[in-house]
């Protein structure tokens, strides 16, 4: 029993399926055209970490290492916010149709992380005004 449950153990670590990867741009496109749940839920997903990405951002002090002492949040706050205004009453569904609707007109990004063209498609869509 124990060489059998050993065995599948193996299996399981070389099987391609069991390798960490995120999700590429060709992935995305293939959920979006299938219209797949998983798509809505790494939207989703990738606005979350944005959102929780700023608020410990804006909670905590940046440290500049060099002078041991707090810098300004404005840059890393607007680092993180990547230059994409957009409102809270934007529903998901919206933003996930612009996401799909970007990487579908886009195949030259393909080359690109997931996460990278969302990060895209909402700065296309909703720019943050010129300061």
């Amino acid at each position: 029993m124990k060489r059998r449950m050993l065995g599948l153990a193996g299996l399981l670590l070389f099987h391609p399926a069991a390798q960490a990867q995120f999700m590429d741009a060709d992935d995305l496109n293939t959920f979006c055209q299938q219209k797949h749940p998983v798509t809505v839920g790494y939207v989703a997903g990738v606005l979350d970490r944005w959102s929780r990405d700023l608020h410990h951002a804006e909670m905590s002090d940046v440290v500049d290492a060099e002078n041991n002492r707090p810098k300004s949040k404005v840059p890393v706050t607007d680092k993180i916010r990547a230059n994409v205004c957009n409102p809270i009453t934007i529903p998901l569904e919206e933003q996930v149709n612009t996401v799909c609707a970007f990487v579908a007109a886009n195949p030259k990004e393909r080359g690109r992380s997931a996460d990278m063209l969302v990060q895209l498609a909402m700065q296309a869509k909703w720019p943050c005004p010129a300061k």
